[in-house]
């Protein structure tokens, strides 16, 4: 027996060896193949190609072969990833429609509730006629002037004098009309005078422009001083020409010597306005008894004698 005793390989070890002699085999061919297709590339592309398109239709049919299983798999898969998320937009659909329900609930009892409210205080809404919806045209700017140019004049019914709005809130008024546009006067002008009311206490107010991007609030009395930041301005109707109720600012410096608010709605941020008719308040009816107590000379000629 020789020492030392000599190794013997297993089985395993030389399947190994086999494959590992394949491997290398295979890659140095592989190698060499593409060597030899850089070459005659450059040296002979003809060749080159043809030996390409012979490799193509070699590859195809097993291309063709193994591209069946891969699809339907993918297309099982991506079946399988839609029919998940319809069912995840199913649920969210289910549940916002619910809120909706909801929300059309609450606004319907809002409703009836107000309609009842202003059934029981004789509250009327007021029946604005509009002249019409126009494109603004332009607007100018200066130290002490706050105008704006409407596509709107005299052939389309705009007067002088006339509210301008747009839909987040009241803009000014028509002070000067030509047949086909109009200026307006904004509420930032330094002669606008908007009488307005505090919609959390319901104060009265004077809106009043100073040439820039903010408006001067004056409360009258005590009270001048129960503004709070964010307090929202609306029209009161004070005086006519605007109907009650249009938003005009919000309130941004409170602690102001006179508080200041920005205007609700800008000509900047919109692109077209609606021009309406001068806001006309109901007049009060005369109790018949008021006559008695009137001077002779101010009773109206049909008035009845005490």
């Amino acid at each position: 027996m020789a020492w030392p005793p000599r190794k013997t390989r297993s089985g395993t070890s030389r399947r190994a060896r086999t494959f590992a002699f394949l491997g290398r085999s295979f890659l140095t061919l592989a190698i060499g193949v593409a060597i030899g297709l850089l070459v005659m590339s450059r040296l002979a592309p003809d060749r080159a190609d043809d030996l390409r398109g012979a490799a193509a239709d070699v590859v195809a049919p097993f291309w063709a072969v193994l591209q069946v299983p891969v699809e339907t798999v993918a297309g099982i898969w991506n079946d399988a990833g839609a029919y998940v998320d319809a069912a995840r937009r199913v649920q969210r659909l289910e549940k916002r429609e619910l809120l909706y329900r909801e929300h059309r609930r609450r606004y319907d009892k809002a409703i009836r509730e107000n309609a009842e409210l202003k059934s029981l205080l004789d509250v009327v809404d007021p029946e604005q006629t509009r002249v019409g919806v126009f494109a603004i045209a332009g607007a100018s700017g200066g130290a002490a002037a706050r105008q704006a140019i409407v596509a709107g004049g005299a052939q389309d019914g705009v007067e002088s004098g006339q509210p301008v709005r747009t839909a987040a809130g009241l803009i000014g008024r028509t002070v000067e009309v030509g047949r086909n546009a109009a200026r307006v006067l904004l509420i930032t002008d330094a002669s606008s005078r908007i009488p307005v009311r505090v919609v959390r206490t319901g104060i009265p107010a004077l809106l009043l422009g100073q040439g820039d991007a903010t408006v001067e609030i004056d409360l009258t009395g005590p009270t001048s001083n129960d503004v709070v930041l964010g307090d929202r301005l609306v029209t009161s109707g004070d005086g006519g020409l605007f109907a009650p109720g249009i938003p005009v600012a919000t309130v941004v410096a409170p602690d102001e010597p006179r508080p200041l608010a920005r205007p609700a709605a800008l000509p900047a941020l919109g692109q077209f306005v609606l021009v309406e008719q001068p806001y006309v308040p109901p007049l009060s009816p005369i109790a018949e008894d008021m006559f008695d107590i009137m001077p002779e000379a101010a009773r109206p000629a049909d008035a009845p004698l005490p």
